[in-house]
């Protein structure tokens, strides 16, 4: 069963970040030039990178529930659960905004892509710190 949640949850933090560099992409070569198509596109992508995130916390807190506990991990694990954080405030912020609507959208959404992405690289590489 471990293994499993283990894979998963690395199978959805290749989703996640894989759609953060494809938006960063999108918007940097379609943006400009069909505004339209590019939005709708890292809308969809960023959906599917939303659902990965929501992988990823279902399947960590099940291997916690499966193994020691987060009580028997040291600095790496808190500084990756914070980095963890951090993505999931700005990909939830973002899923707000699509979904209201909110014509604040577009310019929110390199800050806040770059934040994702930037906080799943981390998050990725304290991991490694932390579990080897």
């Amino acid at each position: 069963m471990f293994l499993t949640l283990k894979i998963l949850h690395v199978l959805a933090l290749a989703i996640g970040i894989g759609g953060g560099v494809s938006n960063a992409i999108i918007g940097a070569v379609a943006g400009p030039k069909d505004p339209a198509l590019a939005g709708a596109v890292q809308r969809r992508i960023g959906r599917a990178s939303f659902v990965a995130l929501i992988v990823l916390w279902a399947t960590g807190f099940a291997m916690l529930a499966l193994g020691p506990g987060a009580a028997a991990f040291g600095l790496w694990f808190w500084l990756k659960m914070l980095a963890v954080v951090a993505l999931t405030a700005a990909a939830l912020r973002m899923q707000v905004a699509v979904l209201r609507g909110d014509p604040a959208v577009a310019r929110l959404a390199r800050p806040l892509g770059m934040a994702a992405t930037g906080s799943a690289i981390l998050a990725a590489i304290f991991a490694v710190l932390a579990f080897g």
